[in-house]
């Protein structure tokens, strides 16, 4: 969490804080970024006093400016006790600077500096400023020296222009003859204006010389930084797992399904990435080990999971998250064994009760699979199931959970018989039943039923077949979703074997088996790549660019229609093209939903930068009586960020379409021209479903 209160406090005096404008964000939901600035809190540790009762305790302050609290504790075998005093830390001249949270290429903003003499000399400072990152102070030259008076404080504003995106800091020095200095360093990150955008690409590489060059003509439509490019060879195009990992790291947001979709793949990457060319990613097990932590947050006291926080009622996420823990339980991950318990005790209770195959066959079927993975299923249940109940499955991914369940129990003859009809369930599936609840796709259910039957011992026969059927869906799906991609990954392991006879030239020189690498779009400008085919069999390269457009993108969309607009707090509404310094204006957003089945709706709006989130309380705000024909929709999660609104709906009850309404408060900050972001929404698990509204510049005008 990231509050704005310490830029409402006055730190040149270095006396405890005193708010110069109130606000109401007590209830404030924020995910920023986090803190540039180092925090001041240090602990010694137990200090050995001298025979005078006396210890020199040395702390290194940071950057600061006001005042630090110091608290000690002593004791002996008979006492104890404790003091604290407050200390005033700042330098001899204090330099305050107001500037935005961050900025898009193309920005220029006003940024203010407050620079306070409060106990440095008098008289004349040499004042420098210097920016790194692809930022700029503009055409006008800054005073080369400011005349200070002790006590006193003057005023220094100039512009800040953003030319490309990246990490940019400002550092300001002054400088007296006396001896004293003071420096400032100010961290501001440039975000580009557009969501990224994922690109696809697969390349045939003829035999005997069949070459590809992947240079920046690729991005030449795209914003170079923070772009990636990923390629990969291998036996099987469909199964490159470098884009594969590199769409899952592109998704921002982290609900409890695309938290495990992120990680449960990454159990078995570094055991993989010797036959695919990759290097092993040291920082895995802790990336690992975090989302452990993560879902862990959203389990309820009765061992199930919510979507965006602790919850109950879907008993195929429990399942999943189970699933999740269970394998990284098997790692030698850190599980902890009462939440291990109560997530397993969850999905028996649950077992207990709901028997209704016909309509709740993949919940049933994947909790049986995460319990007999565990040793807690019943193996009656799931012969009773297999022998007599299978028609009534319509998921072939529930059919193959099955399966593989009778597998782990050692029932082979049951589970090949199933497995096989869980093949054939795939092939008569020719049309996609968007009701369905377990976050699912043809696409993902072929790669589930091909990593299911890969992992089963003895290896099914059907596993050749369901390599071509989910090539077959893969080349079919123009947008994956984060079950697509976390699946897809999972059944990489089934081909783990086949690269050895690849024989390649990387940039002129040899290579041989599978391979694969990962470049930055600032990378590409001056390291072109060029493979070639030095083998007598056809391959296929995987080129995938994640990017974010040099062109905004048009309004539109397919399946939704979203709309923004801007309104004073009196009601009115507002055109915020030219907006006014300290005005507040509320955003409301409205989503029509076209389509009649239950979606999971994820809604963002990136601010421009010169506006900062004010008040999310936007329904208990009295200062809003003028907006009593606001309804808003309930959201399932909300976030406040640093440079975005983003919402979470789950799916609407019964089969209508929906509107949704959603509002909150921005307040213009920082004076300049900034980029004007499009608001989107989109189907997270049929990514193809998505609108946006227009996008361009706006101004804030200074006071």
């Amino acid at each position: 969490i990231r509050d704005l209160y310490g830029r409402l406090i006055d730190g040149s005096l270095g006396t405890t804080g005193k708010l110069r404008t109130g606000g109401d964000g007590a209830n404030m939901q924020s995910q920023g970024s986090p803190p540039t600035e180092k925090l001041v809190a240090f602990f010694s540790g137990p200090v050995e006093l001298d025979a005078d009762g006396k210890a020199r305790v040395d702390f290194d302050i940071p950057q600061f400016n006001g005042t630090v609290r110091v608290m000690a504790v002593a004791w002996t075998k008979e006492a104890v006790g404790h003091a604290e005093t407050d200390v005033i830390v700042r330098d001899p001249v204090v330099i305050t600077a107001g500037l935005p949270r961050f900025l898009a290429p193309g920005d220029a903003a006003t940024m203010r500096l407050d620079i306070a003499d409060t106990d440095g000399p008098a008289g004349d400072y040499k004042l420098s400023v210097a920016t790194t990152g692809d930022l700029s102070t503009g055409d006008k030259p800054l005073p080369e020296k400011l005349t200070l008076t002790q006590g006193k404080r003057q005023t220094l504003s100039f512009p800040l222009i953003a030319r490309t995106a990246g990490d940019a800091s400002i550092t300001v020095k002054l400088a007296h003859d006396s001896g004293t200095e003071v420096e400032q360093t100010l961290y501001l990150p440039v975000r580009p204006a557009q969501l990224p955008v994922t690109n696809r690409m697969v390349v045939d590489l003829k035999p005997n010389g069949g070459a590809l060059r992947v240079d920046k003509e690729l991005l030449a439509a795209s914003v170079l930084d923070g772009a990636s490019v990923s390629v990969g060879i291998s036996q099987a195009a469909a199964f490159d797992v470098p884009s594969l990992l590199m769409s899952l790291d592109r998704y921002p947001y982290g609900c409890a399904e695309q938290t495990t979709s992120r990680a449960m793949p990454l159990l078995y990457v570094n055991d993989m990435a010797t036959s695919i060319g990759m290097e092993s990613d040291p920082e895995l097990h802790g990336r690992i080990q975090d989302a452990v932590y993560k879902v862990l947050s959203y389990q309820a006291y009765s061992g199930s999971f919510g979507l965006w926080g602790p919850g109950s009622g879907d008993l195929w996420l429990d399942a999943y998250v189970s699933e999740f823990l269970t394998r990284a339980r098997e790692q030698k991950y850190d599980v902890p064994a009462q939440a291990m318990n109560q997530a397993l005790n969850n999905l028996q209770n649950s077992l207990g009760y709901d028997q209704d195959v016909q309509d709740r066959g993949s919940e049933i079927a994947y909790a049986l699979y995460v319990l007999a993975r565990n040793k807690k299923a019943s193996i009656g249940d799931l012969r009773y199931y297999a022998d007599t109940q299978l028609e009534a499955f319509s998921s072939p991914m529930a059919v193959a959970q099955l399966a593989a369940s009778l597998a782990l129990y050692g029932d082979t003859q049951r589970s090949e018989a199933t497995f096989q009809t869980a093949l054939r369930l795939a092939k008569a599936s020719t049309e996609y039943d968007y009701y369905r609840s377990d976050y699912g796709s043809p696409l993902r259910d072929g790669a589930a039923m091909l990593a299911l039957a890969a992992e089963s011992k003895p290896v099914p026969s059907i596993v050749p077949q369901l390599i071509r059927l989910v090539g077959r869906e893969r080349a079919d799906a123009r947008w994956t979703s984060t079950q697509d991609e976390s699946w897809m990954l999972l059944a990489a392991r089934a081909l783990k074997e086949g690269n050895d006879s690849i024989t390649l030239s990387v940039n002129g020189a040899p290579h041989s088996g599978g391979y694969s690498d990962r470049v930055s779009g600032s990378d590409l400008e001056g390291r072109p790549l060029t493979i070639a085919n030095t083998g007598k069999t056809p391959l296929q390269a995987v080129v995938t660019a994640v990017a974010a457009p040099v062109e905004p993108l048009p309004a539109g969309g397919d399946g939704f229609t979203i709309d923004r607009t801007y309104y004073r707090l009196d009601g009115t509404e507002a055109n915020v093209t030219e907006a006014k310094q300290n005005e507040r204006y509320v955003v409301v957003l409205k989503v029509y939903e076209q389509n009649n089945w239950p979606s999971r709706l994820l809604i963002t709006d990136l601010l421009p930068a010169g506006f900062e989130i004010d008040n999310p309380s936007l329904v208990s705000s009295a200062q809003l009586a003028n907006f009593s024909w606001l309804a808003q929709t309930d959201a399932a999660h909300l976030e406040f960020r640093d440079d975005r609104f983003v919402a979470a709906f789950n799916p609407n009850e019964g089969d209508g379409d929906r509107n949704i309404t959603l509002a909150y408060v921005v307040r213009a900050v920082t004076p300049g021209t900034f980029a004007h972001p499009a608001a989107t929404v989109e189907d997270m698990y049929r990514p193809q479903y998505s609108a946006r509204t227009a996008s361009g510049m706006m101004e804030v005008k200074a006071e």
